[in-house]
């Protein structure tokens, strides 16, 4: 089956069986970002921005993407934002295992384009779609808030009349 896409904000063509899964067929687009880990939705190495929502691509089949726009860490690596999740991360002390880190950033980048300065239940409530066995919750949580304090700072807004 040919399924029209928008990956990495290039229109393609991708050919795949409709119950294949997204994350098998970005690896064999020889995307490796998109890790095989859990299988099933939980741990985030496979997570996409899909239609620019996180989700992990190991439970999405490849028949229910036709026309979205899916967005990989190697694409999303080259945007501004990724510079201010990355900054707040290592302002938390964050270490990027190798592992989750498309779950941890496509998470801290779903909060920062949702809300403008989020409060914990927000934070917590994203955060707890996936199991961060590397990391913390608290420390992730604050990552994300550095991140949103670096968004902020890049795009000039002001936050209490203070820049």
């Amino acid at each position: 089956m040919k399924i029209s896409v928008t990956l990495n904000d290039k229109k393609i063509i991708l050919e795949a069986e409709p119950s294949e899964k997204l994350m098998t067929v970005l690896r064999r687009e020889k995307l490796y970002s998109v890790k095989c880990g859990c299988g099933k939705g939980f741990c985030g190495s496979c997570t996409v921005l899909l239609d620019n929502r996180a989700v992990p691509s190991c439970i999405i089949p490849i028949g229910m993407i036709r026309n979205c726009s899916i967005i990989t860490l190697e694409y999303f690596q080259t945007q501004p934002i990724y510079s201010d999740i990355i900054k707040g991360f290592s302002q938390a002390g964050i270490q990027l295992c190798g592992y989750c880190n498309a779950g941890k950033i496509f998470t801290a980048y779903e909060v920062l384009s949702n809300y403008y300065r989020p409060d914990r239940k927000q934070l917590y409530d994203s955060i707890n779609k996936f199991d961060t066995c590397c990391i913390d919750r608290d420390t992730l949580a604050n990552g994300i808030l550095y991140a949103v304090a670096a968004k902020h700072s890049r795009e000039g807004k002001h936050i209490n009349g203070k820049k």
